[in-house]
């Protein structure tokens, strides 16, 4: 079903339901193996991408606050690089919200990017007009940087306490890989143990046709990390913690322990 019957797109700009994606910076403090900005031999940047970030200025320059108020959500997003290595993230969002009524702002990141201070005062902020989405794979440090590389763990759930106790709305993003699959429940618990509000787990889909994807470590030493056997049908599920009771998440912690 959809949710609005509009004609155009200028129609639908007009009555304030544009949703914006952004990618606002290149760089980044993680070396995920099947990040599209990760080169697998070495796990460096990939050699033909640039290192560039919007500045502050750039972006008024671009969005205009007759235009930033014609949208109704913007998703700061890391495909390309992390949003929290952007120096001038913190203008940008104060930007955005002091120019806009209602304007809810996503954000996704690694989280091991900043530190507690950082964290608290973005919170304070942002209160309840920004989710941000953590990246937590694991239950100890050694589980989680087998994907999440050169990130830390306790850092993560500092910065996420940090955050959440400020007023800022937290939620978690688990990409399961065999390693990590015995875990989730464990994962949800934690998860929530530090502020996050919900949590979605996703089976990665940068496997293709393969079970194993193989990488070179900064050591040069040859390592792989194997597709999740979960017995789902779907390639996620996202639940509320209203969802997630002990009931639900024992059923997916036997799944997972089945597989």
């Amino acid at each position: 079903m959809i949710p609005y019957e509009f004609s155009n797109y200028k129609e639908l700009y007009d009555r304030k339901l544009v949703k914006l994606w952004l990618d606002i910076s290149t760089y980044c403090n993680a070396g995920c193996p099947q990040c599209h900005r990760t080169n697998a031999n070495g796990l460096g940047k990939i050699e033909w991408l640039p290192l560039v970030q919007w500045s502050f200025e750039q972006f008024k320059s671009a969005f205009p606050i007759r235009v930033l108020q014609k949208f109704k959500e913007i998703h700061i997003c890391g495909t390309w690089g992390d949003p929290i290595m952007n120096k001038d993230i913190f203008e940008i969002v104060s930007y955005i919200l002091q120019n806009t009524n209602g304007m809810h702002i996503l954000i996704n990141t690694n989280g091991s990017i900043r530190d507690e201070e950082w964290w608290w005062k973005f919170g304070v902020l942002v209160r309840n007009r920004t989710t941000v989405y953590w990246a937590v794979e694991g239950i100890n440090p050694k589980q989680h940087e087998k994907y999440r590389k050169f990130t830390d763990l306790q850092k993560i759930l500092n910065n996420m306490d940090s955050f959440s106790a400020a007023g800022g709305i937290s939620e978690v993003f688990t990409v399961i890989f065999e390693h990590n699959e015995k875990d989730m429940y464990n994962i949800a618990e934690l998860s929530k143990k530090h502020g996050a509000r919900q949590i979605m787990f996703i089976r990665s889909n940068r496997f293709y046709d393969n079970n194993s994807f193989k990488y070179v470590d900064t050591d040069g030493t040859v390592d792989y990390f194997y597709k999740s056997k979960l017995p789902i049908n779907k390639d996620f599920y996202y639940k509320s913690w209203d969802l997630y009771n002990e009931e639900s998440m024992r059923i997916i912690y036997e799944e997972s322990n089945q597989a």
